[in-house]
């Protein structure tokens, strides 16, 4: 198996990906430069009288330079993804003549992998009891505490308006007094 062209592949790739991550340092400090700039203008905001208009402005000026940030990212993403998909293929390729200068038959994208193992869940059926608890006897009891607070707010207003008509029967009301200037000399 010829193997130079795999290591030559997974150099090259060794130096793009160390180029990615000198632009992702690159990216994130700007990121960091950007979030600490909009930090100081915050600051700035709350120190003006109008500081509605100027948070908004403050935002929406963050908003469009992290967008730049942002698509640079997706670049170097998409890059990465394409370098990821070509060197897949490369092996698969270099597996395939591989196993045709053997004879063999041609590797599947599928035998690299080791095989997936699924563990079945134990099912339980629920069953009707244990999954709705029956709410009769609890809801008569609630029925029942609620009808017996009823009858004793009635006999508290029963016993209050005895009470109040007890004592105005019992009281005679005296007329106020005439004022002496009322009084004729």
């Amino acid at each position: 198996m010829n193997t130079r062209p795999v290591w030559l592949l997974l150099a090259l790739c060794g130096l793009a990906y160390a180029n990615d991550e000198s632009q992702r340092d690159a990216l994130k400090r700007q990121r960091e430069a950007i979030e600490s700039q909009h930090a100081q203008r915050e600051q700035a905001c709350l120190k003006q009288f109008v500081v509605t208009s100027c948070l908004e402005k403050a935002r929406a000026d963050k908003q469009e330079a992290l967008q730049g940030v942002r698509a640079q990212e997706q670049a170097l993403d998409d890059v990465q993804r394409r370098q990821r998909a070509q060197a897949q293929t490369q092996r698969l390729a270099d597996k395939a003549k591989a196993a045709q200068a053997r004879g063999d038959k041609p590797p599947t994208p599928s035998e690299g992998k080791p095989p997936r193992v699924v563990t079945p869940r134990p099912v339980t059926p629920p069953s009707p009891k244990a999954s709705v608890p029956d709410r009769r006897p609890a809801e008569k009891r609630k029925r029942e505490d609620f009808e017996a607070r009823q009858r004793e707010i009635q006999a508290h207003r029963e016993a209050v308006a005895k009470r109040n008509a007890e004592r105005a029967a019992g009281k005679v009301v005296k007329p106020l007094p005439v004022p002496p200037s009322a009084v004729a000399p």
